[in-house]
């Protein structure tokens, strides 16, 4: 099994898909609940069957193997320097970690890392390639909105979707489109809003305030 496809597996597993052995055909075969998807090629790209990818859910789970086969064959074919800023990879038996550093003045050491993974897979580096873009300036800081800024913007689209305002058809594809963007760049929402909702909820018998 070659390099990528050992990289791939680990994030495929990591985003919960089953893989199985690679095929004669040099093809990585990707499940979901116990049900053939797609097939990763060595490119990058996927084939898959429509009767496969009939409904939403199934779909769905398509785009996230597809982006999650780009990003993998994007870092594990480059390294990024910009500007005094270096991205890079480091293959690790978990998976890749990623790291950014800064260059020294004379340009012959590397310093102040900041790690990515390797049990974050993909998202990892994600991450690694937004603190590397902040870091060499490519994009401004003020033009990215953090974790917490998007999660209150998912709160905010959410409520407004949910019927509390009136809102136009085009306003509410625009509100979807921000909530599916979000969903994507924050892959453990669902972790993150449970642990907020159990943060704000008081158990009971505990002190509560009026």
């Amino acid at each position: 099994m070659s390099n990528y496809f050992r990289e791939l597996t680990l994030n495929l597993q990591h985003a919960g898909f089953v893989v199985k052995p690679e095929t004669d055909e040099g093809l990585l075969p990707v499940e979901l609940d116990g049900q053939r998807l797609c097939l990763a090629l060595d490119t990058g790209t996927v084939r898959y069957w429509r009767e496969d990818v009939a409904d939403d859910y199934r779909s769905a789970a398509l785009d996230r193997v597809n982006s999650i086969t780009k990003a993998t064959a994007e870092y594990m074919s480059q390294l990024a320097d910009f500007n005094g800023v270096v991205l890079a990879g480091h293959p690790t038996r978990y998976g890749v970690q990623f790291v950014t550093w800064e260059r020294s003045s004379d340009r012959t050491s590397l310093g102040s890392g900041h790690y990515y993974g390797p049990g974050g897979g993909a998202d990892s580096y994600t991450a690694a390639k937004r603190d590397f873009a902040t870091r060499s300036g490519l994009i401004p800081r003020s033009a990215l909105f953090d974790q917490k800024q998007l999660i209150e913007i998912y709160h905010c689209s959410v409520e407004v979707q949910a019927g509390l305002y009136s809102i136009t058809d085009e306003q509410g594809k625009c509100l979807q489109s921000i909530i599916d963007q979000i969903e994507l760049s924050i892959p453990n929402l669902g972790e993150l809003l449970d642990q907020e909702q159990n943060i704000e909820a008081p158990e009971d018998g505990g002190m509560q305030f009026s």
